[in-house]
């Protein structure tokens, strides 16, 4: 039997009310937090202010980080690092989606090295040692960044989002409120639930998966067929927001054990070049993804599809059970929906083939393999 590693942070604090604790746990690590956000969400819901008070009730001093934009990039982190360093901070909160909180992975795990931009990191430099300890607090249901070790920043210069992974940064402390979630519009509930989706269904289907990781990426599929599309229809659903974010958690504890495959390795050049948030293509590679591996991995197709829609156990309709999901919470089904054109996609193939993704997914992908697939999600 072969040595299995699995990772997760050391206190996950869950359920509605969970935020309530931040100021506590926080003070258990440092007594300076670098409080880490969006740009507008979490100030304008007061969510942001509300934070910083908790941390301050606690007895911490805060400085507040609040520039991460959607698609953030390694100088968004640098930037980050040096008010941290000027503070004297000693251990760092993320807050918000999947962008604030990689920031908030990346700005820790910087600053207990000894180089001062990320991008050496990103170049082979070795990350040898842990950085200042992380809290993370999502409030979205889908990149579950608040359980990885995985930070995805973009590289202006290659005009390349890369995804970084290190087992010293997984969070200390993950807290997981669904009550944060309730105030998000349809489009981010239905686009981060396929993301959660979509985590699940790789992790599931990955050559890494393992006893332990299909014990959560099963659930948290069959969690998100149940409860996305009433998230997405009535947002103050609040069974419908506790199953996503449940499911969220779930897939995270899968595929940041186990790794993804090749609908993310897909969806990152084509978020680098055209700015399409990720859980909207996801939804768009994740079917034809899934008809590519479908040889490889017939069996847990027919668990998915059952997952997906109960009482359906045909593998053959796995992919087209996530084509209606898709459908239901209206988000576009090709490329060319994006205003991606067909000559382009060539230029696309490079920047999948960089990605580790590629390593776990089930089939093979090489470069005619990945143009294929990307035509065939171009027209549909």
């Amino acid at each position: 039997m072969a040595i299995e590693e699995y990772r997760i942070p050391p206190l996950l604090v869950y359920g509605w009310g969970a935020l309530e604790r931040v100021g506590e746990e926080t003070a258990r690590l440092g007594r300076h937090a670098l409080l880490v956000s969006g740009r507008s969400a979490a100030r304008s819901s007061g969510l942001l202010a509300r934070v910083q008070q908790l941390l301050e009730a606690a007895g911490l001093a805060v400085t507040l980080y609040d520039q991460v934009e959607p698609e953030p990039s390694n100088e968004t982190v640098d930037r980050g690092a040096a008010l941290a360093r000027q503070a004297g901070v000693e251990v760092v909160v993320g807050l918000g989606g999947g962008s604030p909180c990689d920031v908030a992975r990346a700005i820790a795990g910087l600053l207990g090295l000894d180089g001062e931009h990320i991008k050496d990191y990103q170049g082979g430099k070795p990350i040898d040692r842990p950085g200042l300890p992380l809290v993370s607090i999502p409030t979205t249901s889908g990149t579950a960044s608040e359980i990885t070790q995985v930070a995805v920043l973009k590289d202006r210069e290659r005009n390349l989002k890369v995804g970084m992974k290190n087992p010293y940064w997984v969070a200390r402390v993950a807290i997981v409120d669904p009550e944060l979630t309730l105030g998000m519009p349809p489009s981010i509930t239905a686009r981060t639930g396929i993301d959660a989706l979509t985590h699940a269904l790789e992790g599931y289907l990955s050559t890494k998966a393992t006893v332990v990781t299909d014990a959560t990426a099963l659930p948290a599929i069959a969690l998100v067929g149940r409860y996305l599309r009433r998230a997405v229809a009535k947002g103050g659903d609040r069974e419908a927001r506790e199953g996503m974010s449940m499911a969220s958690l779930l897939a995270g504890m899968a595929f940041a054990n186990c790794g993804v495959g090749a609908v993310h390795a897909l969806v990152h050049p084509v978020g680098a070049r055209y700015g399409v948030p990720h859980g909207i293509a996801c939804g768009i590679f994740l079917p034809y993804v899934m008809e590519f591996n479908l040889p490889a991995r017939e069996a847990k197709m027919a668990d998915l599809a059952d997952a997906l829609e109960p009482g359906n156990r045909r593998a053959q309709e796995a992919p087209a059970a996530v084509r209606r999901l898709l459908a239901a919470v209206a988000l576009p089904q090709t490329l060319a929906e994006l205003g991606v054109t067909e000559d382009a996609l060539p230029e696309l193939v490079p920047g999948t083939m960089v990605s580790a993704a590629l390593k776990t997914n089930p089939v093979p992908c090489g470069e005619a393999e990945v143009l294929a697939i990307l035509r065939r999600a171009w027209k549909g």
